[in-house]
């Protein structure tokens, strides 16, 4: 049905801070989708997706509040270059996965039941606190990253991969574990998605009230709130659906703005393990980034 299970990480407690960057391009999406994925490995970028109808990107960067200068100064270089119109990068006081909304699915048919007139439930706001001094080290976040892959992976498996032995590996992840927000179940149809769901951003106004309103919707997958009260809530609307969730949400909360998503021009990525030293910690890879992205930028371009 689409199903599958993920590890969410709780990137505070690995000394990580979430920032919302809004990035209006230069270059096409195509293009752009590709310095995004080399941002995604390279740069803390952590998840981005396109507004169609806005034509901008949205984008989530994962990095050490130690950075953000440096993070922002990077952006604005590749501003001054010509390959973003315009960007904003604000700091995020959270940006997670909302838990599956198991009663309003029925596994029997395959279809969603949301009761659009039950009192809402009250769903607390977690905030994520920066450890500013992780106890962490390289393979904790390599078991982290398989873990993120697949949910199910077991010691054997992760023994032969990471070429550790199963000791160890129990060692590190009964250490690293903590830094486990929660296993989420997550739904996307996997055959021809877009004739079953339409993938949406919701901006709201008043986040108190907007919040409480919308929260208990069954198909909401992610909500994001910035330092200075910006609210989004990401949907993966079944299309049979579409209608009455928005008459619901005009109805009920101040939107100010809705976004289209386009799932070709999406993605995520695990923790990067590759930017953490031992002995040294997370690393700054902004200060050469730059010239890195244009010469990857031209190879784009010529190919």
């Amino acid at each position: 049905m689409g199903f599958d299970v993920r590890a969410i990480l709780n990137y505070g407690a690995l000394g990580l801070q979430k920032y919302l960057a809004l990035l209006e391009s230069s270059i096409s999406p195509h293009s752009m989708k590709g310095l995004l994925n080399l941002l995604g490995d390279t740069m803390y970028l952590s998840y981005y997706t396109y507004f169609m109808k806005a034509r901008k990107f949205m984008a989530i960067f994962t990095a050490p509040p130690k950075y953000e200068e440096d993070l922002n100064a990077f952006l604005n270089e590749l501003r001054s270059v010509g390959i973003f119109k315009y960007y904003e990068l604000k700091k995020l006081k959270y940006a997670r996965i909302l838990p599956f909304k198991v009663k309003y699915f029925d596994f029997n048919k395959g279809v969603w039941r949301q009761n659009w007139t039950e009192d809402n439930e009250y769903i607390p706001e977690i905030f994520e606190e920066v450890n500013p001094h992780p106890k962490i080290d390289e393979i904790d976040l390599r078991i982290l990253k398989e873990l993120q892959k697949n949910a199910y992976v077991k010691y054997v498996d992760l023994s032969r991969k990471l070429g550790l032995t199963r000791q160890t590996i129990k060692r590190h992840y009964d250490h690293v574990a903590k830094a486990i927000q929660m296993y989420a179940v997550l739904w996307f149809p996997p055959l021809n998605p877009e004739l079953i769901l339409t993938p949406i951003a919701v901006k709201f106004s008043d986040v108190e009230r907007s919040r409480n309103r919308v929260i208990n919707v069954a198909f909401n997958y992610m909500e994001l709130r910035t330092s200075d009260d910006e609210y989004y809530i990401l949907m993966l609307l079944p299309s049979i659906e579409f209608y009455r969730t928005i008459k619901y949400l005009t109805e009920r909360a101040l939107i100010e703005e809705i976004f289209f998503l386009n799932m070709e021009h999406s993605m995520g990525f695990a923790v990067h393990f590759n930017l953490f030293k031992n002995k040294v910690g997370w690393i700054n890879p902004f200060k050469e980034g730059t010239q890195k992205i244009m010469e990857e930028i031209g190879l784009l371009f010529r190919a």
